[in-house]
């Protein structure tokens, strides 16, 4: 294993963990909380499937770029709804 590739593990457990407390700090929160709390869930479980393919390179190389594309996407759709709650609260 190289350098990369840990530091790669050591980034992705953060994130993980920081979604999964995310997901539990939006759940309760005023709407769309619980689509917030479901979009830190998908993103923490998507950045945790693209490690275990990159680690036991169960998958030919192409699916990781993409698993990639679909974790961005989800981050961008989480933080528009967040975005959009703070404007509605009126936190500017």
């Amino acid at each position: 294993m190289d350098w990369l590739l840990i530091w790669n593990n050591i980034t992705s457990s953060v994130v993980i963990l920081a979604c999964w407390w995310l997901a539990h700090v939006n759940a309760r929160s005023s709407p769309p909380g619980r689509a917030i709390a479901a979009g830190y869930s998908l993103i923490g479980i998507s950045v945790l499937f693209t490690m275990v393919v990159r680690n036991l390179a169960m998958a030919p190389s192409p699916i990781t770029p993409w698993l990639i594309v679909v974790t961005k996407g989800l981050l961008a759709v989480t933080l528009l709804l967040t975005i959009y709650r703070r404007a509605k609260l009126g936190d500017r």
